[in-house]
């Protein structure tokens, strides 16, 4: 075919024309030796699978080990992000807590200048000055 493409060769190729003209002999042993090495190529996949069977055989217990710590791990930070809120309600109760024992120390200050000003005058005016004696 002149002026096709090479896909368009291979495609309109005639594959009888390259086996042997020898006779029957060479066409049985070119499929002999291509079944040998279908065989050869399914007897490495055979291992290889099998090696990769091993290989997550061996690993399985890992990968179980790995998803529990994982989920413990999870179940840890749910506790920690629960006391976490509990912390801060807490926090914000005792806030508001102080603020109260603040006020009431400030009024029971207040409370005592008041009583110490009107005291003194009291005991001023109880105790006259010694100058009769």
């Amino acid at each position: 075919m002149v002026g096709c493409s090479q896909k368009g060769e291979l495609m309109s190729e005639d594959f009888t024309q390259k086996l042997p003209k020898n006779g029957n002999d060479e066409i049985l042993t070119a499929i002999k030796d291509l079944d040998t090495h279908v065989t050869q190529i399914d007897n490495r996949l055979q291992n290889l699978e099998k090696k990769v069977d091993e290989r997550l055989h061996d690993t399985r217990p890992i990968w179980h080990r790995v998803v529990a710590d994982i989920a413990q791990l999870q179940a840890g930070q749910e506790r920690l992000e629960k006391g976490q809120v509990a912390m801060s309600a807490d926090l914000v109760r005792v806030s508001r807590d102080q603020i109260v024992i603040n006020d009431s120390i400030r009024k029971m200050h207040l409370d005592f200048h008041t009583i110490d000003d009107r005291l003194r005058p009291l005991e001023l005016n109880r105790n006259p000055s010694n100058s009769s004696t």
